[in-house]
């Protein structure tokens, strides 16, 4: 999947305020990429821009996302409708409560069959086969959602939207209210998963280590922005933008202590003021008058690691 100049606003009573802008990005083939950001960085809107599924007051303005060639924004509803599920697949947050609440979960697989045309004495052994995949019992077919614990009713979601084997999952903070257990374990099946069907993942979230536990690529992004990129090794060992830094040194860890005098403070940008220079800017205990006046573009390394910032690597040294 290749994304480019992609542009997404939201209408207000204050008028348009774009979220993304210019926003490019390349998914190759079978991997993970993990898009971490706080609350408001955009990357929920992102996926359902991907996804081509953003509701008013959303509006994307313009750009292009092309899925093995065919641009997804073009595309018409009956288009879309053929391939979401089959070709593209995507988990919202809150996922578990997709479920419809008065239908048995086995006649919600076979109303996710029938809008796909796939006829239903060839797909209970497919069905079978998701669940244990998802290591769920076949007796929750015959349960309706309440009767499910969260975990199980999201695995239940995965398993539909992996049935019909797609190459894109696009995954929006899809453990979000689980407890930690039950989300480590939903992680590493998804990871294993993955791996063994060789689909491509793109998994948004804000919690940081998931990505680095699962990714094998992350992009991060800030204010709308993609401010890093680069391989899961790279963006942990050798962070080129301020605010991985930051986020990496203020994750708790067991026997260390934290770099006391850094420390991420104040708040996102305001989508609705025009600012000529870094958007992190105000944030950035490394940032001088430049970064203020500067927008700094997406540079690209020799070993392709990708960062926005001006001031890199000279806010290393400074330390």
């Amino acid at each position: 999947m290749q994304i480019k100049n992609l542009t997404v606003g939201y209408h207000s009573e204050n008028g348009f305020s774009n979220i993304i802008v210019d926003l490019n990005l390349c998914v190759n083939d079978g991997i993970i990429l993990g898009i971490p950001g706080e609350s408001g960085s955009g990357k929920s809107t992102l996926a359902q821009a991907i996804y081509n599924s953003l509701k008013y007051p959303g509006e994307i303005v313009s750009g292009e996302v092309l899925f093995r060639g065919s641009d997804l924004l073009k595309m018409g509803k009956q288009e879309l409708r053929r391939i979401r599920g089959t070709e593209i697949s995507f988990i919202p947050q809150a996922a578990m409560n997709a479920l419809n609440p008065v239908k048995r979960i086995r006649y919600q697989f076979y109303d996710f069959c029938m809008a796909h045309n796939i006829p239903l004495k060839d797909i209970d052994y497919k069905i079978s086969e998701t669940l244990k995949m998802v290591r769920l019992n076949e007796n929750v077919l015959d349960s309706f959602p309440h009767e499910l614990s969260g975990g199980m009713k999201q695995r239940t979601v995965i398993a539909i939207s992996l049935l019909l084997e797609p190459k894109l999952v696009i995954l929006d903070e899809p453990t979000t209210g689980l407890d930690v257990l039950v989300e480590h374990e939903i992680l590493q099946d998804l990871k294993a998963i993955q791996k063994s069907r060789n689909f491509t993942m793109v998994f948004i979230t804000h919690d940081l280590s998931i990505l680095y536990e699962i990714s094998d690529k992350i992009a991060m992004m800030y204010a709308g922005e993609i401010v890093e990129m680069g391989t899961r090794d790279e963006m942990l060992k050798e962070p080129r933008h301020p605010y991985n830094f930051l986020l990496l040194k203020n994750i708790p860890r067991i026997g260390q202590k934290g770099i006391s005098n850094i420390r991420l403070i104040g708040n996102p940008s305001n989508y609705s003021e025009s600012f000529p220079g870094c958007q992190f800017y105000t944030r950035c205990p490394f940032s001088d008058h430049k970064c203020s006046v500067t927008h700094p573009e997406l540079r690209s390394s020799k070993d392709n690691h990708l960062y926005r910032c001006i001031r890199y690597p000279e806010w290393k040294s400074s330390m």
